[in-house]
């Protein structure tokens, strides 16, 4: 079962110290409190405003894989040796435990009780990870706000990322010849324009809907000299720089 357990202005284990960074990409649109940061051993002074903040103390226990053994994970990071950047207005707070759990859409620590801390994104801008910058904002379709990675970004178009998990139940049944449960992380990209996302398929002619066609043409060119490819987070971020120039 999953235990759920709200805390007051403390400071959690990972380690927090202030850094100094660019200004946020954007913000969620719906932000307005803000996250707890929590520790269970002592309090860290320092001239950050604790009541923007709020988190959970969490156990993830997904009761739907029983004791069948699994492969793969609901992480997106495969240590938790990463290395967090809050940006909350003008400051910044730095975490050195950190991950994304896809299926939950949460950022969360690990602790030293076996539970996990959960960070609330409202009031956060983005949150950074191993210098991959995450936004909360809202999505239309789903009726709430959703998580994604900011691959690339231009004047006035964005590339964003958002996972999710396809889970294949195991059974211990040996006539299902299914014994392990699977978990594949995948995702979908959208553009950002004009504050809309719109689905982008990774290929060239996702661009052509939203750009004019001098620019488009341009673009094209250049990716096609570049035998840069469409399917690649790397590829797209130079294809977006170059755009920026345009």
């Amino acid at each position: 079962m999953r235990f759920l357990c709200f805390l007051s202005a403390v400071l959690l284990s990972p380690i927090f110290m202030y850094a100094q960074e660019d200004s946020a990409i954007f913000g969620a649109p719906t932000n307005n409190l803000g996250l707890r940061g929590v520790n269970e051993s002592q309090v860290l002074a320092n001239t950050l405003d604790w009541n923007k903040i709020e988190g959970v103390f969490y156990q993830f226990d997904d009761i739907r894989f029983g004791k069948v053994p699994t492969d793969g994970s609901f992480l997106l990071f495969e240590s938790w040796n990463n290395k967090g950047v809050l940006h909350i207005g003008a400051e910044r707070l730095v975490i050195n435990n950190i991950n994304f759990h896809v299926d939950e859409e949460k950022f969360i620590s690990e602790m030293d009780n076996d539970s996990t801390f959960v960070y609330d994104f409202k009031g956060i801008d983005r949150i950074v990870v191993n210098d991959r910058a995450f936004v909360s904002m809202y999505s239309s379709k789903a009726g709430k706000n959703k998580v994604y990675e900011v691959v690339a970004e231009s004047e006035d178009l964005s590339l964003l990322k958002n996972y999710y998990s396809d889970v294949s139940t195991g059974s211990p049944n040996p006539m299902l010849n299914r014994s392990r449960n699977k978990i594949r992380l995948k995702s979908n990209y959208f553009l950002l324009k004009n504050g809309g996302m719109i689905p982008f398929k990774l290929k060239k002619s996702g661009l052509r809907t939203v750009l004019p066609p001098d620019r488009a043409e341009k673009l094209e060119k250049y990716a096609k000299e570049k035998r840069l490819s469409y399917k690649k987070d790397e590829d797209l971020k130079k294809i977006f720089k170059y755009l920026r120039n345009l």
